[in-house]
């Protein structure tokens, strides 16, 4: 393994604005096609009613574990490639294993993605979904081209945004139709809808396990853009916690209209109609913004897991790799696309956060003996 870990002193300045940014870069990145759209709170959350609340509370929990220890390895270690960090987390010969796993998710992930923006065309314009995921792909190409500092500074940006304008819509919506929130939490375990988990607690584990395989890789890339260890550790604090806020907000708002909004392909553009055809406008947009903001970190990090970046081949390979994305996505509906490929890497995920366990634990242990 090729890395070149740092010291660093205590006293180094934070900067409060660089702690911001890593949280809008976290934000940005976990707001995907899942949250933004409503398909991951129908799925993982409402299913269980009231349940459904415990399990945000432990995926919010694990969300901000992985991200501190992921953060705190990036800026220490500073892998040469980001995939390195899964053979420091489970020795070589399993560290490779995943490593291939994690490149089926990187490259999986942004074709879910890249379906629930053409499904979000197709309910809100009435066109095909193929156009909007051939713009998504052209943007996502020339993104990851740029390279991964104007990445951290592009995505970083829309964070704020997405979540204000998610926690506005979904605080609007809930407290306009109050009435049904009772109501909603109470048949909604009774409703026919996809549930990723047979239990409340496993679908709060899944919500989480299902993205340390590729956001390992991009957080500890991530982590060597920020000058002081602790402007990345409390950025990701920050951000759990406002993707926290934000997904709480839009959970509570689906229960007060769960019998129409579970039929949703987008429920959260259905939030957003009903309350007004600008803000249904608007919301198109931040539906764009937050799987675009999230698609990229997860072809990127594939990128240069094969290719150096600002080369040739690196731009060969990243055109490629958009191009069969963008053709993979048409294959199946968005809402059984997310199932699929979330369902299988929240079980794949989970050994891995064991693993992540287990080596905190030995170099603990060896810390103090």
């Amino acid at each position: 393994m090729s890395s070149t870990p740092v010291s660093v002193t205590q006293n180094e300045r934070i900067s409060w604005l660089t702690v911001i940014k890593i949280a809008g870069v976290f934000v940005s990145w976990a707001i995907g096609s899942g949250f933004v759209t409503g398909q991951e709170t129908l799925q993982y959350f409402c299913g269980y009613g009231i349940y459904g609340y415990a399990g945000i509370a432990i995926a919010m929990l694990l969300h901000a574990y992985l991200i501190v220890s992921f953060f705190k390895l990036g800026y220490e270690k500073r892998f040469s490639r980001p995939l390195e960090i899964f053979t420091y987390y489970c020795g070589e010969k399993i560290g490779k294993v995943f490593q291939v796993l994690a490149l089926g998710l990187m490259f999986s992930a942004p074709v879910v993605m890249i379906s629930g923006f053409g499904a979000a065309l197709n309910q809100h314009f009435g066109i095909s979904s193929s156009l909007g995921s051939i713009i998504l792909g052209v943007l996502c190409l020339i993104t990851i081209i740029l390279g991964l500092r104007k990445l951290v500074d592009i995505i970083g940006t829309m964070g704020p945004f997405i979540i204000v304008l998610a926690l506005g819509t979904g605080m609007y919506y809930l407290f306009n139709n109050i009435d049904g929130l009772k109501h909603g939490i109470e048949i909604a375990p009774t409703l026919k809808m996809s549930r990723i988990a047979p239990t409340w607690w496993l679908a709060g584990l899944y919500y989480t396990t299902c993205t340390p395989m590729h956001s390992a890789p991009f957080f500890a890339a991530t982590a060597t853009t920020v000058k002081v260890k602790k402007e990345a550790v409390y950025g990701g604090i920050l951000g759990v916690i406002l993707y926290g806020l934000g997904g709480t907000t839009m959970f509570s708002a689906t229960f007060t209209n769960i019998e129409v909004l579970s039929q949703q392909m987008i429920p959260n553009l259905y939030i957003a109609n009903s309350i007004s055809t600008i803000l249904g406008y608007a919301f198109i947009l931040v539906i764009f913004l937050g799987i675009y903001s999230s698609c990229v970190p997860s072809m990127f990090a594939l990128c240069v897991s094969f290719r150096k970046e600002k080369t040739h081949d690196y731009n060969v390979f990243a055109t490629v790799l958009v191009t069969v994305s963008v053709l993979c996505s048409l294959l199946l509906p968005f809402d059984k696309l997310l199932g699929l490929v979330y369902g299988a890497y929240g079980v794949i995920g989970g050994v891995f956060v064991l693993f992540i366990i287990a080596k905190q634990y030995q170099e603990k242990k060896a810390k103090y003996n």
